[in-house]
C-alpha cells in the first residue's frame, strides 16, 4: 500500500520564505526557540530526554539506598511515596517515551525520504509544551504535591503538569505518524518501510491510542480532588507502565535493534516483512488500555496476552540470529546494545507472562518492579544507548568512542539483570509487597534489596558515562568529523550527509524499490546517491 504515487515536479530545495528568498536559520539559543527544523526539535528532545533520565536515575539511586535496611533513615514515609511515584513518572514521561519521540522526529523523515516532518509547528510545539509541562511536573513535587502530596495546590499543579505533559507528547506523536503514512517517497509502500520506522507506528500508534485513556483518568483525579472524592480509590493510571502496556511503550526498541543488527552483520533482515509482523503481533499484545480495573486481571484476554507476550520476541530473536549468520557479526558496541536490549525484552516478557498466573501470586508484589525494570530500565534504556551510538554520526555528526560503548553495555546489562533479579527473587519467594519498607535488618530481602540498588547504582553509571562521550564527541567534532555513512547502512537517511542539509535531500530521492534503497545501490556496483 502507497500513498505516494508520483514523484514531486519540483525538485527538493531548501525551505524558502514567501517571498521566495532562503530562510536564514539563526544560530545559538534564538534557533533553538524558532526552529520548525524537524532535525533540531529532535536534537532537543534527545538531549533534554537525557538530562530528564540523569535525575530519574539518582531518585532510583535515593530510594535503591533507603531500601538497604528497615525503616526510613533517608526519607520518612510521606517523602518516601513521593519520590517512588516520581521516579517512575520520570522514567516514563520524561525519558523513555520523549526520547523515543525525539529519535523518532530526527529519523523517520530522513528514513521515509521527506523533507520535512509533518506539521513542523506542531512538532516544535510539542516539544516546548513537554520541556515546560516537565519541569512543573518536578516543581508540583517540590511544592509538596503528587497523589501522596499534602498540599492541595501542588496536586492541583502536578494534575495540570502530568496532563499536559501527555497533550504534548499526543502532538508529537501525530506529527511523527502522519509523516510516515502521507509522506513516504515514491515506491516505500508500507511494507517497504524501514523497521525502526515501522515499530514507531506500531508503538506510537498504540500510544496515540491509550494516552487519551490516561489523561481522562487525570481528569477523573481533578474531580475527585475538588469534590470530596479520594485520589488513592480512583487513582487508576499503573496500568501505563504495567502488563501489558509496558511492552507498548518499548517496541520501538525492537526497531532499533532490527535496523542496527543486520546493517552491522551486513546482511539483509530476511525476510523483511516477517520482522514489521512480529512488531505488530508484539504491539496487539502488548496494548492495555482496558487493563485499568482489578476484575479484568481475572479475564482470559488479559492472561492469554500476558502469557503470549514473548512470542514475537522469540521470532525477533530467530530473525537477527539468522542475519548475523548470514552475515560477518563485528562486536562493536552498537550491536551490543542491540542485543543486550533483545535479550533482556524477552526476560522481561517471561517474567510478565509468570505474573499473569494466578497459582504463582505474584500480582502486587515487587516482582511487578523487577519486570518492569527489564522492559524499561533495561530492554528500553539499552536500546537507546544502541540508537545513540549507532545514529549519532547522522544526528551530530560525531562517532561515539566504541570503546566507552562496550562498557555502557556492560554497565546497562549487568546493571539491568542486578537491578531486576533480586525484585523477582523477593516477590517469588518471599512474597516482598510493593513499597514495602519494614525490612528486617540482615535478612535475604535486605540483602536482595542491597544488590537491587547496586544495579541502580551500575544504571546511572551507565547514563553518566554516556554523557561523557558524547559531550567528549561534540567537543572534537571539528577536529574529527564522522563520514557520511561509517555503517555502510541500508536504509535512506545513510544516503544524505552527516548531519542533513536544511531540506534532507540535496535531489529527488531515485524510486524504492525494496526495504534497503541504499544496499540496493551499493550491491549493483552503482555510486550510492539521491
Amino acid at each position: 500500500m502507497s500513498m505516494t504515487d508520483t514523484r514531486p515536479d519540483t525538485e527538493i530545495t531548501a525551505p524558502v520564505s514567501v517571498d521566495g528568498s532562503p530562510i536564514d536559520t539563526p544560530a545559538g539559543l534564538a534557533g533553538w526557540l524558532t526552529s520548525t527544523d524537524h532535525k533540531v526539535v529532535g536534537r532537543l528532545w534527545l538531549v533534554t530526554s537525557l538530562v530528564f533520565l540523569v535525575g530519574g536515575g539518582a531518585l532510583g539511586a535515593l530510594l535503591g539506598a533507603e531500601r538497604l535496611d528497615g525503616g526510613m533513615d533517608i526519607l520518612d514515609l510521606g517523602v518516601f511515596q513521593q519520590v517512588y511515584s516520581l521516579h517512575g513518572e520520570v522514567a516514563v514521561f520524561l525519558f523513555l517515551v520523549p526520547f523515543f519521540v525525539g529519535l523518532a522526529t530526527y529519523l523517520v523523515p530522513l528514513q521515509v525520504g521527506a523533507t520535512e516532518i509533518s506539521f513542523p509547528r506542531g512538532a516544535s510545539f510539542a516539544y516546548w509544551a513537554y520541556l515546560v509541562s516537565g519541569g512543573l511536573l518536578l516543581a508540583s513535587y517540590a511544592a509538596d504535591g503528587g497523589l501522596a502530596g499534602g498540599s492541595k495546590t501542588g496536586i492541583d499543579l502536578y494534575l495540570l503538569s502530568i496532563t499536559f505533559l501527555n497533550v504534548a507528547l499526543c502532538v508529537a506523536l501525530v506529527a511523527i505518524l502522519t509523516t510516515i503514512v502521507v509522506m513516504r517517497t515514491p515506491g516505500m509502500t508500507l511494507l517497504r518501510t524501514p523497521i525502526f520506522t515501522w515499530s514507531f507506528l506500531v508503538g506510537g500508534g498504540l500510544t496515540l491510542l491509550a494516552t487519551p485513556v490516561l489523561i481522562a483518568r487525570f481528569i477523573e483525579l481533578y474531580v475527585a480532588h475538588h469534590f470530596g472524592g479520594s485520589l488513592t480509590a480512583t487513582t487508576g493510571t499503573d496500568w501505563f507502565w504495567a502488563v501489558p502496556q509496558v511492552y507498548v511503550l518499548a517496541i520501538p526498541a525492537l526497531g532499533i535493534a532490527l535496523e542496527i543488527i543486520p546493517v552491522i552483520a551486513g546482511s539483509r533482515l530476511s525476510p523483511h516483512g516477517a520482522g514489521l509482523i512480529f512488531i505488530g503481533m508484539a504491539g496487539v499484545l502488548g496494548f492495555g488500555a482496558f487493563a485499568q480495573v482489578g476484575p479484568v486481571f481475572d479475564d482470559v484476554l488479559y492472561v492469554g496476552m500476558g502469557l503470549a507476550g514473548a512470542l514475537p520476541i522469540l521470532g525477533l530473536l530467530g530473525l537477527v540470529g539468522d542475519a548475523m549468520r548470514r552475515g560477518r557479526f563485528s562486536v562493536k558496541a552498537p550491536i551490543l546494545l542491540a542485543l543486550g536490549s533483545l535479550l533482556l525484552f524477552l526476560m522481561g516478557s517471561v517474567a510478565g507472562a509468570a505474573s499473569v498466573i494466578d497459582a504463582l501470586d505474584l500480582r502486587g508484589t515487587v516482582w511487578t518492579i523487577g519486570q518492569m525494570h527489564l522492559i524499561l530500565e533495561g530492554a528500553a534504556l539499552s536500546a537507546a544507548l544502541a540508537a545513540l551510538w549507532f545514529w549519532a554520526p547522522k544526528i551530530w555528526g560525531v562517532t561515539l568512542s566504541d570503546v566507552a560503548g562496550k562498557l555502557v553495555f556492560l554497565l546497562t546489562f549487568g546493571g539491568a539483570l542486578l537491578l531486576a533479579v533480586p525484585d523477582l527473587v523477593s516477590g517469588l519467594v518471599e512474597d516482598q509487597a510493593i513499597g514495602s519498607i519494614d525490612i528486617e535488618s540482615g535478612s535475604s530481602v535486605a540483602a536482595m534489596n542491597g544488590l537491587s540498588a547496586a544495579g541502580g547504582a551500575l544504571i546511572l553509571l551507565a547514563v553518566v558515562v554516556t554523557l561523557l562521550t558524547l559531550l567528549n564527541g561534540l567537543a572534537r567534532r571539528g577536529s574529527n568529523p564522522s563520514v557520511d555513512d561509517p555503517w555502510e547502512g541500508f536504509t535512506l537517511e545513510w544516503a544524505t550527509a552527516s548531519p542533513p542539509p536544511p531540506a534532507n535531500f540535496d535531489e529527488p530521492i531515485d524510486l524504492v524499490t525494496s526495504a534497503t534503497p541504499v544496499l540496493d545501490r551499493r550491491s549493483d556496483g552503482s555510486e550510492v546517491s539521491v
